[in-house]
């Protein structure tokens, strides 16, 4: 009796001690998801676990085929491993993995709901990476530097595969420069509108059928239509004549004086507090990333002064809580600064504040929250 209590006493610490050498899985996956997703916005890496049958199921999808690379690696050694994990884009998409914005603005969501989070917008012409697909909703990336990631209605997509891309971006192109528009379905603005048009839109031009007055477009999905002549500029002359200087960055920002505040909106529809500077610059041929605390990686970090007497017109504002007390410091706001102790920026609507306390457009809660400018334009 005793050696058979023994016998079992042994079993179960060897058992015991080949479980606790185990690796943590829960430990191991969020490593690998830090190192190699830090950012749920830009990457994806989702990955359950359980057991069957004495097996490990791996169950999930990443944007980032390295990372599930290393985690089979750490765990192939301790465990017999079923690897259901899917590397996006969705193998069930087939060659037609590339998007083409095909409405004026596209809204991108945190969900494939009309319900769901506003966290980004996506103006007609901008190529989009198709990742997977729910009913009519398409998860897509968008191009760097911004890599966002949500879903996008299929009616708002013009689909391809590289081939086909390839002949979209090989178009000879125009941009939309005024605030709002449209594409006619004849040379009249009496006609039946073909599509609306908002600030930055880019649209294929058939250059055979222009004239003094109008212009025949070709929008991604193949519509076509007209556009007054007036309205857009040949993409490639505009890209070669804007110049990214303080005072166009601020022109431009003063522009939208009074457009309304949109929790996730990129557009002329409206903006959100990095949305608004995101459009400013893009408008002066410079991308900035998507939201406010991943543009304050930008740039060269400038002391502002006592009086904010080393801050130049152009430069990136932010705001949000300071590190203090044992928080971390967390970006919430992104202004313009102006000069004379004025910046512009989107709370509520666009407006010039001030940080001057004598001055009637004082903003005393910027003031108090301010953390740090950022100089990504010296001229």
């Amino acid at each position: 009796m005793k050696k058979t209590i023994a016998l079992i006493f042994a079993l179960f610490s060897t058992l015991l001690a080949q479980e606790s050498s185990k690796p943590d899985l829960k430990k191991v996956i969020d490593a690998v998801s830090k190192k190699y997703a830090p950012d749920k916005r830009i990457e994806i890496f989702e990955v359950e676990f359980y057991d069957k049958d004495g097996n490990l199921i791996l169950k999930g999808e990443t944007t980032q085929k390295e990372a599930k690379d290393e985690l089979l690696s750490q765990l192939k050694s301790t465990f017999n491993i079923i690897d259901s994990i899917v590397v996006l884009p969705s193998p069930e998409l087939g060659d037609k993995i590339y998007g083409v914005i095909s409405v004026s603005v596209a809204n991108m969501r945190a969900k494939p709901a009309h319900q769901a989070e506003l966290v980004n917008q996506i103006l007609m012409g901008s190529n989009v990476k198709i990742l997977k697909k729910h009913g009519y909703w398409y998860l897509v990336q968008t191009e760097p530097p911004e890599n966002y990631i949500g879903w996008i209605e299929e009616g708002g997509l013009a689909i391809f595969n590289k081939a086909e891309l390839e002949k979209w971006k090989n178009l000879k192109k125009v941009i939309f420069i005024d605030y709002f528009g449209f594409v006619y379905s004849q040379k009249d603005k009496n006609s039946i509108p073909v599509s609306d048009l908002s600030m930055g839109n880019v649209l294929g031009l058939e250059e055979k059928e222009s004239d003094g007055k109008w212009v025949k477009v070709i929008l991604p999905d193949k519509r076509t239509g007209y556009v007054d002549k007036n309205a857009v500029v040949e993409l490639n002359r505009w890209r070669n004549a804007v110049n990214l200087n303080a005072s166009n960055i601020i022109n431009t920002a003063k522009k939208f004086v009074g457009f309304p505040y949109l929790w996730g909106g990129t557009s002329v529809r409206g903006f959100d507090c990095s949305g608004f500077t995101k459009i400013v610059f893009k408008m002066n041929g410079f991308e900035l990333p998507r939201d406010a605390d991943q543009q304050s990686k930008l740039g060269i970090e400038i002391n502002p002064g006592e009086n904010f007497e080393n801050l130049k017109p152009g430069d990136l504002l932010f705001f949000g809580q300071k590190a203090e007390d044992g928080k971390p410091e967390k970006i919430t706001h992104v202004g313009i600064y102006i000069g004379n102790k004025e910046f512009i920026h989107c709370s509520g609507k666009v407006s010039i504040d001030s940080f001057d306390p004598k001055a009637p457009n004082f903003n005393e809660y910027r003031y108090k929250t301010f953390i740090r400018a950022k100089r990504l334009i010296e001229k």
